[in-house]
């Protein structure tokens, strides 16, 4: 209601400035019994003094009515800071800067403590481009000792073992196999 209480208080206003106008255009409009030309005059008179009013109380109104609508594609939400930026790192990495993209997630990761992807985003880029399963491990702990939720853990580690496939040569992927789990591996 704190949002609407500015438009209330302009529609208010407004409808106080317009009440000559529609009291002139009713007065007016009762008055036109006259003759033929006569009473088309008044009429004329008195639906231009209602006109006035109405323009006069149109913008409250429609901004009244807007409001809501408005807030279904431009919400009024702000942020509390400034919300992270991937691009940087994600052009880093796209260059072949995988040591820098790291060092930037990492700034992210402490800036943002409770964000699941900038671990995601490390953990990929340690077994995908740095085929570092020791590196990937810890940033892995890091995340799930660091993250709250639940569902930010569970992601995390869904998306490790899913990640831990694609490691070559390694001994955490012996035989290709999939993980069930990033801390058990599935029995062969």
């Amino acid at each position: 209601m704190s949002q609407y209480r500015p438009i209330l208080i302009t529609l208010l206003i407004r409808a106080l400035i317009a009440s000559p106008c529609f009291i002139i255009g009713m007065l007016t409009l009762l008055h036109a019994r006259g003759g033929l030309f006569g009473g088309v005059g008044f009429a004329l008179i008195g639906f231009a003094f209602f006109i006035l009013g109405a323009i006069i109380m149109a913008p409250a109104v429609a901004r009244l009515f807007a409001e809501p609508v408005g807030n279904l594609y431009w919400p009024g939400g702000t942020f509390d800071r400034p919300q992270p930026m991937y691009g940087i790192p994600q052009t880093k990495r796209a260059k072949g800067l995988y040591e820098e993209a790291l060092a930037d997630l990492e700034k992210m990761t402490e800036a943002y403590p409770d964000l699941v992807k900038p671990y995601m985003e490390m953990l990929d880029i340690a077994i995908v481009n740095l085929n570092d399963a020791q590196r990937a491990n810890a940033i892995y702990q890091r995340g799930i000792a660091r993250l709250e939720k639940t569902e930010d853990k569970e992601m995390l580690a869904r998306m490790y073992g899913a990640l831990r496939t694609r490691l070559r040569g390694s001994s955490e992927n012996p035989r290709g196999s999939i993980p069930l789990r990033p801390d058990r591996e599935q029995r062969n």
